[in-house]
Order: C-alpha cells, then sequence, then structure tokens
C-alpha cells in the first residue's frame, strides 16, 4: 500500500518469474521505491489542486471586475437616461401639441412619424433603465409578449447589423402571468444575447425563431437559433460555466435566469434540435382571470377636450425646453404658471408669492435639489406640499425614489404626456382647494 498524509494514495505490486521468497534487502528497496512514488504521488495531485484552485482564483477575480463594469454601466445608463428624458420631454410634448394645431395632411402627417419615433426613444431609454437598476422583485400582471417586444428592441439594432432575422409566432390571445415584468426582460436578454453570440461564432447571420403560446394553464415561450448548438445542455444553468472565450462571457447570466424563473414558480429548459441550434424553453403559470395592465395611450388631441385649470402654478426646472413647454401646457389649459430654473429662485419667489400647487423637477444641481425645496415648503409652506408635484427623469434613483414613497408625493415621469400632466395638475389644484377650506 502506497501511504501519504494517512491516505492510502495506490498500490504497488512485484513480482518474480522464479518462485522464490524475497530476500529483506529487497523487501527494504520495495518499501523505500514506495515510499517515493507516494510523495510523488502527493505532489501531483498538490500541483492539480494547487493548479485549479489558481485557475478558479483568475476565473473568480474576472467575474469580480466584470461585477464592477456593470456596476459602472448601470451608473453612466442612470446618467445618460436623465440627460436623454429631459430634451425626450420637450420633443415628444411640443409633437403632440401641434397634433392640435391646424396643419396640412402632409405636415400632420410628418408630426405623427416625429411622435412615434420620440415614442421608440422614450420606451428604449426605459428598458435600458430597467435593466441597469437593482431593485426589488415587483410582480404583477403582465403581458409577456409586450414584455418580449420591449427586449427585442433592444437588440434589434445589433439584429439587423448582423443580419439576424427575427421570426414571432405570438399566440392570441394569451393569458398574462404574474412577473416582475423587468426580471423577465433579463431574462430574455440574457438567452438572446446568448443566441447572437452563438450564431455568429459560426457564421455571420441565423435566424431567431421566438414562439409564445398557453399550454394547460401556462404560458410558455421558445427561444430556437440557427447556431451550433449547446454543447453541454445539463450544464448550461450552471453558475460560472461558459464555452465563450475569456471577456466574452461570465457564466453567469443562464444560472441568473434559472434562479429568476424558480423565483417565479416556473421552469427553464434547454436542448439541442434535432436539425439544428439550440432550444431554449420557459414555462410560467397563467394568472388566472387577471387583467393586463396596459399603458396609457392618452395623446395630445385628447388632452384638448380636458377642463381647464383654475389656479397659480410654480413649475421649477433646470432644462429651459422643458420648462417652457410645461408652461405653455399649464397656461394653455387656463392655469397662472410661474417659472424658475433652480431651486434658489423657487424658494426666493415663495418667500413673496403664494400658489395653489407646485411642479418640480426632483433633481437639480446645485444646493437647493428638489428634495430640499420640498422640506422647506413643507416647513415654512405648511399645506402646500401636500399640492406639490415632483416631475423626475429616473424613478431608479434609489434616494428620490425612497422620499418619495416616503411621503406620499404626487409625481410624473419624464417624458410624460400632455394629458397626465393637465390631470396630475388639476388633482394638486382640487387639493389645494380642500387644503385651503380646512378638510
Amino acid at each position: 500500500m502506497l501511504w501519504a498524509n494517512d491516505t492510502v494514495v495506490g498500490t504497488l505490486g512485484i513480482s518474480s518469474r522464479a518462485a522464490r521468497e524475497f530476500s529483506g534487502s529487497e523487501e527494504a528497496l520495495l518499501v523505500a521505491i514506495g515510499r517515493q512514488l507516494a510523495n510523488t504521488i502527493d505532489k501531483v495531485r498538490l500541483y492539480e489542486e494547487t493548479r485549479r484552485a489558481y485557475e478558479d482564483l483568475t476565473t473568480t477575480q474576472e467575474q469580480l471586475l466584470q461585477s464592477e463594469k456593470m456596476s459602472a454601466i448601470g451608473q453612466l445608463i442612470s446618467g445618460v437616461a436623465h440627460e436623454l428624458n429631459n430634451p425626450l420631454t420637450a420633443i415628444l410634448g411640443y409633437a403632440q401639441l401641434l397634433e392640435n394645431e391646424e396643419l396640412d395632411d402632409r405636415s400632420r402627417d410628418f408630426v405623427s412619424k416625429l411622435y412615434r419615433q420620440t415614442q421608440r426613444t422614450h420606451k428604449i431609454v426605459q428598458n435600458l433603465l430597467s435593466f441597469s437598476r437593482q431593485r426589488k422583485p415587483q410582480k404583477q400582471s403582465v403581458d409577456l409578449r409586450r414584455v418580449l417586444e420591449e427586449t427585442l428592441a433592444l437588440r434589434d439594432y445589433d439584429l439587423k447589423l448582423n443580419n439576424i432575422a427575427v421570426e414571432r409566432e405570438f399566440e392570441s390571445p394569451l393569458p398574462p402571468v404574474t412577473a416582475d415584468p423587468h426580471q423577465m426582460e433579463q431574462v430574455f436578454l440574457n438567452i438572446i444575447n446568448n443566441a447572437v453570440d452563438a450564431m455568429l461564432e459560426a457564421s455571420r447571420g441565423g435566424s431567431l425563431r421566438v414562439h409564445i403560446y398557453a399550454q394547460d394553464g401556462h404560458v410558455a415561450t421558445e427561444f430556437r437559433d440557427s447556431g451550433p448548438g449547446i454543447r453541454d445542455p445539463k450544464r448550461i444553468f450552471d453558475p460560472f460555466y461558459t464555452t465563450k472565450g475569456v471577456g466574452k462571457g461570465t457564466g453567469l447570466g443562464l444560472s441568473i435566469c434559472y434562479g429568476i424563473m424558480k423565483e417565479h414558480q416556473g421552469e427553464i429548459s434547454a436542448h439541442n434540435h434535432p436539425e439544428r441550434g439550440a432550444i431554449i424553453r420557459l414555462t410560467l403559470p397563467a394568472a388566472a382571470g387577471a387583467a393586463v395592465e396596459m399603458e396609457s395611450e392618452t395623446r395630445g388631441r385628447g388632452a384638448r377636450k380636458q377642463p381647464t385649470l383654475s389656479g397659480r402654478v410654480l413649475v421649477v426646472d433646470d432644462e429651459e425646453a422643458v420648462l417652457d413647454f410645461e408652461a405653455e401646457v399649464l397656461r394653455g389649459a387656463g392655469a397662472q404658471v410661474t417659472m424658475r430654473m433652480s431651486g434658489e429662485e423657487a424658494i426666493a419667489v415663495l418667500h413673496d408669492e403664494t400658489f395653489d400647487a407646485i411642479i418640480i423637477d426632483g433633481k437639480m444641481p446645485g444646493g437647493w435639489t428638489g428634495v430640499s425645496v420640498y422640506q422647506w415648503i413643507a416647513e415654512h409652506r405648511p399645506g402646500l406640499e401636500r399640492c406639490t408635484m415632483f416631475a423626475i427623469s429616473n424613478f431608479g434613483d434609489l434616494e428620490i425614489r425612497r422620499f418619495i414613497e416616503e411621503k406620499k408625493i404626487p409625481c410624473i415621469v419624464k417624458p410624460f404626456e400632455v394629458g397626465d400632466l393637465i390631470a396630475m395638475t388639476r388633482r394638486l389644484l382640487k387639493k389645494s382647494k380642500a387644503v385651503a377650506s380646512g378638510s
């Protein structure tokens, strides 16, 4: 028996062609050789363990670097989205106002196209924000077709650039599911990214078939790509398992998808198609009897039919284009509007004048932010804080979001519809009258 550190690492046998007894010296030589062999085997095993540990450490370091990059990207996206949402608010708003003007058919068509493309840009920005922000799961009744379309829109440019055709097969009607739409978007995006990478490794171009349908009280979504298939379908959901080169994959994407699906009481599986390509299948329980929450389709024409406003409104925003747009809408609806471009200017005018409602940008540069102005109003103009609304570019800002939720402050997210701005301002003015009457 070959021993190393009180562990059997192997056996050593010796034989002779002639039948005879081994001498003591021969047995001593065998023991010496056995010790050397055991020592060598132990060192080889130690070397292999050290090498694997080093490789694991290197992989872990790569994952940490990737995690830091993702965190930095999330912060970058948040900042970029804030800067984009302000001009988008003005473009979208003025496009809605133009729809109410007397235009010829050609001009009206141009305005309609401008509105649709601005809405498309807004959705892309919102999708990027949703994907990048860290947030607790918020399950609700959702239509997976809409989530899937929004996810495909994120990769639309790259798919077209790499000559990858998307084949949609969406069953209708489709029951809703109870899920966090942002987490489901993350799952869909990971699967699409992996499919694209697999196809591009094999050749330039390909096809991605997306099929979503109802089956046995569940909603199933299947992704089939035209790539080379999955090398090891049984390990594809294991953490840190990846077949991509260094710097191209972390091995965490599909394992995160697996965890999200389990959290939603769903299933995810992977296998290769007999002809070619990989198939990823997701299933979620259908939310029986639940109604899908649909986005508001309020447009500019409907906004002009809203009853007029009556009262003094202070609008504060550091973006001149947004400020002018808000003032144009509210004045057009009948309100008396005072504009200020900073928190300091807002505090100065509040010292001398009274207002029925205040609309303030939640995040402004300088010493007086939206939060600090609200706190000043609550202290020096008690009651008026109940008639104050925040207009924010990014609801993912944790500090502002917590403050809004804690104080139950009305909030409108940029870019917003003309009708929504008028409707929410009307509520503020009604509340102002209630406060003034002491109710």
